[in-house]
């Protein structure tokens, strides 16, 4: 797995500002990605995805889904902000890696 189809993928949801979407399906990352590499195959997407899990690019969360049973969401959050306060700016983590 090349490391330049990761950094293009996300490169490119930095510029479509995925963050703001919010938790999302795995299905709108796999079309992300193959737009933004032009990897059709999807062993190789979801190998891309699980590079940007493993570095903390994308987050996870289990979610209530519609007849109540929980469903995987995923978030791309590649400065690592938790959340909006009061005064609405943006939380950061404070570990550093």
């Amino acid at each position: 797995m090349s490391s330049e189809n990761v950094n293009i993928a996300n490169t490119y949801m930095k510029f479509r500002n995925s963050y703001n979407h919010g938790f999302l399906k795995y299905y709108y990352f796999k079309k992300i990605i193959s737009y933004a590499t032009g990897l059709y195959d999807g062993v190789r997407i979801r190998a891309v995805f699980q590079k940007l899990l493993d570095h903390d690019i994308i987050e996870r969360r289990y979610e209530m889904g519609s007849k109540g049973k929980p469903v995987l969401r995923y978030r791309h959050n590649p400065y690592h902000i938790e959340g909006i306060n009061l005064y609405g700016s943006y939380i950061l983590n404070k570990e550093t890696n």
